[in-house]
């Protein structure tokens, strides 16, 4: 992909356009709600009408954020363009329907490698850390109004998608620029830091005790997993993004490569999040059942049992190790 021809074409249509519907993908994150409100409100200060959308409400986790009081769970324009942020398939896009009946222009903004290009305009540069970095690029090569809540929308983006920068995505363009938003728009880390990370609701802990009581390791110890289940939301129900991070848990046992986190979204609906460490791209675990991502975090959702959906995976997960042994050993060695 010519990043620079797909640069220049959405700087185009931005400024072309008045009328823009925003949105991300289902379950969204911090890269996703970082850069739903940087690009919603910059194109706001230009003078558009714009729909940030999250059709599932505020995140609790992320409501410090400026501007998330002006997402709307559906649109009411009829817009001239929709921009998917930080999606790798237009199946994930979770725009209501009635919103294309307008037959808007399509923009993909996206970093996953398995983005599957479906916009009529595809930004998608699979080495940015996260969709906000692509983001920030745009706004600032186009021109488009940059200020502190928009800086402190990127910089959550950033921060979340490479676990402040601990992560294998972290570069030194990534901590230029949150360097940049620090040092030009008094962004605190610390701040978001601790909103994100440090505060759980007592529910979250009481249910984080609950799945790490069934946390499991392969007998060649070289995976894990975790499982959440409808039953035990009943008993604590938090809000989804309080669980996002259950899976580090299982990836974080000294030798295990791969570990896994399945939660029963409903009955029927088995989420499965994926995270890795040196040796093995979870993406393409994760693109055996439709999902995708990165190379060490990943994701799918499955349809039926929990308990078939987990020996399914198990399985598959035991016979990828079984079948790349010998390159893991040369890896490893």
């Amino acid at each position: 992909m010519n990043s620079s021809s797909s640069f220049e074409k959405t700087i185009a249509i931005l400024k072309k356009y008045n009328r823009f519907t925003i949105g991300c993908h289902v379950h969204p994150d911090g890269d996703s709600i970082g850069s739903l409100l940087a690009m919603g409100l910059s194109l706001e200060k230009s003078g558009k009408l714009v729909d940030m959308i999250l059709p599932e409400g505020e995140p609790l986790l992320f409501n410090f954020l400026p501007g998330i009081n002006k997402t709307k769970s559906v649109s009411t324009l009829q817009p001239e363009v929709v921009i998917s942020l930080d999606c790798a398939e237009r199946s994930r896009l979770h725009i209501p329907p009635e919103v294309f009946t307008s037959k808007p222009l399509l923009v993909n903004i996206d970093h996953h490698i398995s983005n599957t290009g479906f916009g009529e305009v595809n930004l998608v540069i699979s080495d940015a850390a996260a969709a906000g970095q692509i983001v920030y690029q745009l706004l600032d090569l186009g021109g488009f109004p940059l200020d502190s809540s928009i800086a402190m929308a990127i910089y959550t983006a950033i921060s979340t998608d490479t676990g402040f920068f601990r992560f294998s995505n972290t570069t030194g363009e990534t901590l230029s620029l949150a360097s940049k938003l620090v040092d030009e728009y008094g962004i605190s880390p610390s701040l978001i830091a601790e909103r994100v990370y440090e505060e759980k609701s007592f529910e979250s802990i009481c249910l984080l005790a609950e799945v790490l009581s069934t946390l499991q390791v392969s007998k060649d110890n070289r995976f894990s997993w975790m499982v959440l289940s409808q039953e035990m939301l009943e008993k604590y129900p938090v809000e989804q993004e309080e669980t996002e991070n259950f899976v580090n848990y299982a990836s974080s046992i000294r030798g295990i490569e791969v570990g896994l986190f399945f939660k029963e979204i409903k009955p029927g609906e088995i989420k499965v999040s994926w995270r890795s460490k040196a040796t093995v791209d979870v993406s393409r675990l994760a693109s055996h059942f439709g999902g995708g991502g990165h190379a060490r975090a990943a994701g799918c959702s499955i349809t039926g049992s929990l308990y078939e959906v987990i020996d399914e995976v198990l399985s598959f997960v035991q016979d990828y190790f079984l079948q790349n042994n010998n390159d893991l050993k040369d890896i490893l060695a």
